[in-house]
């Protein structure tokens, strides 16, 4: 009797076990990427970044560490496009008793998407990112600077933020 219970026991497991279904998966699909920008972070504070339009996602926010490199990317294939925004955080003043005025910068550039690619619509210069040395305003008293790699290539654009000048206290 005993046997023949464990004879089932075990047939039955081999049974269900073995059971051979086919399951269908089913694949998701994305948009590929048409729009990224590496960014280097060489201001010695963190680094944040936006996309209006990430890759997949809306709003997609990042923060890059102290000296490290981030690739912004983007799959809009709308021609408003995307704007990619860093925000330069103010170094400490030249004495290092606080920090300077105004408390972050901003950086942008634009992209618009027809005809099959994308394109810079608004550059870093048009877009008056601020304060650097070629746009700042009464009332800035530290300065970054951006420089820029293969300017105006939507997929293979490289900008290195650094900052340019400290404020004095």
């Amino acid at each position: 009797m005993k046997k023949t219970i464990l004879l089932f026991l075990v047939s039955m497991f081999l049974f269900v076990g073995c059971k051979n279904e086919v399951k269908k998966v089913e694949k998701v699909e994305t948009d590929p990427v048409t729009v990224q920008l590496t960014v280097v972070n060489n201001t010695g504070k963190p680094l944040p970044t936006h996309a209006t339009w990430g890759d997949n996602v809306k709003d997609q926010k990042y923060t890059i560490p102290v000296n490290e490199t981030y690739v912004m990317k983007s799959n809009t294939h709308s021609p408003q496009g995307t704007i990619f925004i860093i925000q330069p955080q103010a170094p400490e003043n030249k004495e290092g008793t606080g920090v300077c005025d105004p408390a972050n910068g901003n950086a942008q550039q634009s992209y618009g998407y027809w005809s099959g690619a994308a394109h810079i619509t608004a550059d870093w210069v048009k877009n008056a990112s601020n304060p650097t040395p070629e746009t700042h305003f009464p009332g800035s008293y530290w300065k970054f600077k951006i420089d820029v790699e293969n300017a105006g290539d939507p997929m293979r654009e490289k900008v290195t933020f650094s900052i340019a000048e400290q404020c004095e206290n």
